[in-house]
């Protein structure tokens, strides 16, 4: 029970909910699908707790959310940026995430 309550202090927290907050602001669904939304929208809340609890002193939880919102909102353009970088580098890694996905859930190509 310790360990949750390190884990999660209020800053924390707080963090996350700017995350959300950011990540929900600018993430496009019709461009990306669902799928993509939800999986940039906890990219960005975990992203605004470790940039967050990295780099600011946990006595001020509200600039935890102010500095999570904005963390949140800079994912999808680090994911965005580094698609168009690397686009070869992009692909090779979703084709393995989501051969390892298929594989975690016993799909198979006799399952089609």
């Amino acid at each position: 029970m310790e360990l949750i309550k390190n884990a999660f202090s209020v800053c924390i927290l707080f963090a996350l909910i700017g995350g959300l907050a950011g990540s929900l602001l600018v993430t496009d669904y019709k461009r990306y699908g669902w799928f993509m939304t939800i999986l940039f929208v906890l990219l960005g809340m975990i992203f605004s707790a470790a940039v967050t609890d990295y780099f600011f002193p946990p006595n001020r939880p509200w600039l935890f959310a102010g500095v999570g919102v904005f963390a949140g909102m800079s994912t999808t353009s680090f994911l965005d940026a580094f698609k168009a970088a690397a686009p070869g580098l992009a692909k090779r890694i979703i084709d393995i995430v989501t051969r390892k996905a298929e594989q975690f859930v016993g799909h198979d190509d006799t399952t089609k």
